[in-house]
């Protein structure tokens, strides 16, 4: 027997949609949807340590899957070389699996799984958000940051400042309730732009750029301010101004998804997916059937789509 997948033949390579040895039936699960990530072009690269894979291989790391008793149950890392683009999966030696709530569309719940997580993990227990301390969001304008904005919202913070790629994007975090955005075009004139946004400062900079845009944003950081350093889509590399962190007693706190357990990350995305299922977090989702992985993929690595990429299959359509 064998189900429809994107499988990767090569490392380096885009997945192929073609037939694939099917999980065995007392393990399998029906796949509804499976987000495309960031994470999943490294793994296809060879390059993430802890998801190194010989092909061939299915691609894809989170998804949602509908049990026999019609729940739906999101999963991640599923045992290899099973991966969440396709038909079927094995659920039972996938690393992570929580429950998605009922009333919410299994693609969103899809679509929150490894983003949303970046997003409530940094906030809560990375950064230790506290009601009513204002945050600037470095990247609010991505799929991390969209849900961070609204995230800060719920859980009380003050302002809620992003800071976006160019004026256009300024509309993104604002649409999500965010007080204010703050283009980062012109690099040199930033840390102004944000002293006249945020003169009094802030107590949480949530950090998904880095390169040149990490720097001017110390600018508005209180005495005692965090920087959660989460993704560096700006670049690997930054400049920064020593005194101007040493001397607040700044803190910079690394955060990864992968610094948590699997059981923390579980609880993580079931609180994420009920705030969700409330309507107090929303994302943007694109629906691809799962024939259009190829170029799905071509899309992530070049940056190409706007809103959060997910295949769905015929059992995600019924």
């Amino acid at each position: 027997m064998s189900v429809l997948a994107a499988v990767v033949r090569e490392l380096g390579s885009e997945p192929v949609v073609e037939e694939f040895a099917d999980p065995a039936p007392e393990d399998a699960a029906d796949v509804v949807a499976a987000a495309l990530n960031p994470v999943d072009v490294a793994v296809l690269n060879g390059q993430i340590p802890f998801r190194r894979l010989a092909p061939p291989f299915v691609a894809g790391l989170e998804g949602v899957a509908r049990l026999r008793d019609g729940r739906h149950r999101y999963f991640f890392a599923p045992e290899p070389p099973f991966g969440s683009f396709a038909e079927s999966v094995p659920l039972a030696g996938a690393e992570m699996t929580a429950a998605v709530p009922a009333g919410l569309d299994p693609v969103v719940a899809a679509a929150l799984g490894v983003s949303g997580l970046a997003a409530h993990l940094s906030l809560t227990a990375t950064g230790g958000l506290v009601a009513g301390e204002d945050v600037l969001i470095l990247g609010a304008d991505g799929q991390v940051g969209r849900v961070a904005v609204q995230l800060a919202r719920a859980f009380g913070a003050g302002r809620v400042i992003g800071v976006v790629r160019d004026g256009d994007s300024r509309r993104v975090p604002l649409a999500l309730g965010a007080d204010a955005a703050v283009s980062s075009t012109d690099v040199d004139g930033l840390a102004e732009r944000l002293r006249a946004e945020a003169p009094d400062g802030v107590d949480l900079i949530l950090d998904l750029v880095w390169g040149p845009v990490v720097g001017p944003s110390l600018a508005v950081a209180r005495q005692n301010a965090r920087v959660v350093q989460v993704g560096n889509s700006g670049g690997p590399d930054a400049t920064l101004n020593a005194p101007s962190f040493r001397n607040r007693g700044v803190r910079f706190l690394p955060h990864s998804n992968f610094l948590f357990s699997p059981e923390d990350r579980a609880a993580g995305f079931e609180e994420l997916a009920a705030r969700a299922a409330r309507g107090e977090v929303e994302v943007e989702v694109e629906r691809v059937p799962l024939a259009g992985a190829p170029e799905a993929h071509r899309r992530l690595v070049a940056g190409a789509a706007k809103r959060k990429l997910v295949l769905t299959t015929t059992s995600g359509t019924d």
